[in-house]
């Protein structure tokens, strides 16, 4: 195939041990990555209708990890990798969830020859798997178990052939020759052991932390899938990828650099730092694992998170990170309320209450609870975690279900203790950027997607208000409607024109539609695009026309955005959500809900005006919470009394195919 796609995915069976292909072709009309991976979990796990879907770590979980058709292609922040399959982070039930890692891996499976892989089964023994351009092998991991995730790589490095750094030497690879190393994506101690805060590994530290699906790699015995091509991909039209580059190098602050960064491939944005492992690049929420006036030992803290392969995001410890004072708080945060929920605020919680410690109601054995801020405390965290041993076994469950365990989970969870969100997963920009916090409850996992953020901040030029009007013209196909961009929250204008409003709606629908197809498909990074304030929509469709030589409009790829999205909602109807399921965690309606607004706060209209508002003080009305539902419900196309898709939704999506397997399961939405 031409036009970015390499025209073939790979089929992996552990259970059976074959090897097999699928053709893209057939799921070409998804865009790529994520599209493409939802509609194959859909026929392969959903579709036969052969389990109930309620357990991650089932074999018939099917793991697809695609890249989309811009990767390996020279269009920058474009070679990203989405996993997607059933969650064993969520809570209380397994959601399907998906999470995307940038790094070289999705590259170089491009440069391989393969639109992805999708891991089906489970072995019988551990395992990893070997790719090598069009060579697919299932290989032993006896000697890899146990390893960490950087030792991993050294030795899957040597057993291919390869060379641990870049452009030293040529070398003979399969039938071509190189000076690149094969990209691995992994597990570490943890993802072993099933626990739900692991992370997929790849590199020095680029992890896919949402999901857990590090646990789903545990529970099929699969320690890695290493992968290194030395192939080329055909694009439509290498001109126009060129004067599209230029183009966008041509905006002042498109490409930031810093001294001593590191960047994703393609990417030209420099924003990652730097690690010791072959010259890779962490994340930041990694690097701010531990915040020391030591940065010696911030940074053991991080390369120790990624070597044991933990979620530094399930496993968040910015307990104070934006922290402010919010008048009519709980008296449990003592004046502070984090901004970062998950394990580190909820142990700090119970360790300020006299709660945790040895010998105390909750043990904390192994966990040296005096050294809490220091290095040793971090590596006896990840120690105790991966090992199960102590308070590690109930920790390397999640929050919740820790909580669940100590039989604190509804006093905690009731009280605002438990800061999750929805679904029982690490919030992240909750509010007052409610497009975000709305996008936890529809299931859209973390939905990390700053594009609204500066935009809607206080404009360089002009009047707030000629600077939504501007904005609004760029939302396509949602045009000229100013009032999605209002966060309003309290009296009738938060029912009229705000958060609870038909406009809010909008901006939330936007935003999935956008993220389905262009951040999650076409694997743009969203810290890269989408630029409301000045290139997008015209940046991104140059891109793909000169990559696919599609002629797809900007409304028409966000209408692919919606199909990927109903698909996703389907899928997600299949293993259980309704509407009566959709609910924040009740924290998110007290004082002290809201995060920490940058960019100069979020624009609220009040009294025939607009203004920049921090909005410290936000928190969410359950009434108006259930009537943004029923609106966002109605623009959907989704039925009123339990959020489904109707027929004439699927059909008009292109979706017809779908109808029967949620007709016969009685879970079809009522036209």
């Amino acid at each position: 195939m031409t036009g970015g796609y390499t025209g073939k995915i790979i089929r992996v069976n552990l259970t059976t041990k074959e090897v097999g292909t699928i053709d893209t072709a057939k799921y070409e009309e998804f865009g790529g990555g994520y599209g493409m991976g939802t509609a194959i979990f859909w026929d392969l796990a959903v579709s036969p209708g052969e389990w109930d879907m309620k357990d991650a770590y089932d074999p018939r979980n099917v793991l697809p990890i695609m890249v989309g058709p811009l990767a390996a292609t020279g269009v920058p922040g474009a070679g990203r990798t989405s996993v997607c399959s059933l969650s064993p982070e969520t809570f209380p039930t397994c959601e399907f969830w998906r999470g995307n890692l940038g790094g070289r891996f999705g590259t170089m499976m491009k440069l391989a020859g393969w639109d992805g892989v999708v891991v089906e089964g489970k072995a019988d023994k551990p395992v990893w798997i070997n790719i090598i351009n069009d060579q697919v092998k299932i290989e032993d991991a006896k000697e890899l178990w146990g390893l960490d995730t950087w030792e991993t790589q050294n030795r899957i490095t040597s057993m291919v052939g390869g060379k641990t750094r870049y452009g030293e030497e040529w070398y003979e690879i399969g039938s071509g020759s190189t000076t690149a190393r094969p990209e691995i994506l992994l597990i570490g101690p943890i993802g072993e052991t099933k626990s739900r805060l692991a992370a997929l590994i790849t590199g020095s530290g680029v992890s896919a932390r949402i999901g857990g699906h590090a646990a789903v790699f545990g529970s099929k015995n699969l320690k890695a899938i290493s992968v290194i091509g030395t192939n080329s991909i055909q694009v439509s039209d290498p001109k126009g990828i060129l004067e599209a580059r230029l183009h966008q190098m041509q905006s002042p602050g498109s490409f930031p650099t810093q001294p001593g960064a590191a960047s994703c491939m393609p990417c030209l944005k420099g924003d990652r730092r730097r690690s010791n492992y072959y010259g890779g690049e962490t994340m930041c929420a990694c690097q701010g694992w531990l915040s020391s006036h030591k940065m010696s030992d911030s940074d053991r803290a991080a390369e120790a998170l990624i070597k044991y392969g933990l979620s530094s995001w399930s496993a968040h410890f910015h307990v104070d990170m934006f922290s402010q004072n919010i008048p009519g708080a709980p008296a449990l945060f003592r004046g502070k309320v984090p901004t970062d929920s998950g394990l580190g605020w909820y142990l700090q919680y119970l360790k300020q209450e006299g709660l945790l410690g040895p010998g105390k109601e909750i043990d904390s054995d192994p966990l040296p609870m005096d050294q809490w801020g220091e290095l040793s405390f971090r590596q006896a965290l990840l120690d105790a975690v991966a090992n199960r041993t102590g308070i590690g076994d109930a920790l390397a469950e999640g929050c919740c279900r820790a909580a669940e365990k100590w039989g604190r989970l509804e006093k905690d969870r009731d009280s605002g203790a438990l800061r999750l969100t929805a679904w029982g997963a690490t919030a992240h920009w909750t509010m007052p950027w409610v497009e975000w916090a709305y996008a936890y409850i529809l299931g859209a996992g973390d939905p990390a997607w700053h594009g609204f953020m500066a935009p809607v901040g206080k404009p360089s030029e002009g009047t707030l208000e000629q600077s939504l009007e501007k904005l609004s013209k760029r939302t396509i196909p949602y045009t000229d409607d100013i009032f999605m961009f209002n966060y309003a929250w309290k009296g009738e204008e938060a029912w009229k024109t705000g958060i609870y409003s038909p406009h809010k709606a909008k901006q939330v629908a936007w935003s999935r539609h956008y993220s389905s197809f262009w951040n999650e498909s076409m694997a743009f990074c969203e810290m890269f695009l989408p630029e409301l304030g000045s290139h997008s929509p015209e940046m991104e469709t140059m891109y793909y026309k000169a990559v696919t030589g599609k002629d797809d409009s900007f409304a028409g790829t966000m209408r692919i955005g919606q199909k990927i999205w109903t698909l996703e909602r389907a899928i997600r109807v299949m293993h259980g959500r309704s509407r009566q399921t959709e609910d924040f965690f009740p924290y998110m309606y007290m004082p002290g809900a809201s995060g920490f607004a940058i960019y100069g706060g979020v624009p609220v209209y009040e009294k025939g005006k607009w203004r920049s508002d921090l909005a410290p003080d936000m928190y969410l009305d359950r009434k108006g919470v259930d009537d943004f539902k029923t609106h966002f419900y109605a623009l959907e196309g989704w039925d009123k009394e339990h959020g489904w898709p109707t027929r004439k939704t699927l059909e008009d999506l292109g979706l017809g195919r779908m109808v029967k397997t949620l007709r016969d399961s009685g879970k079809l939405g009522a036209a």
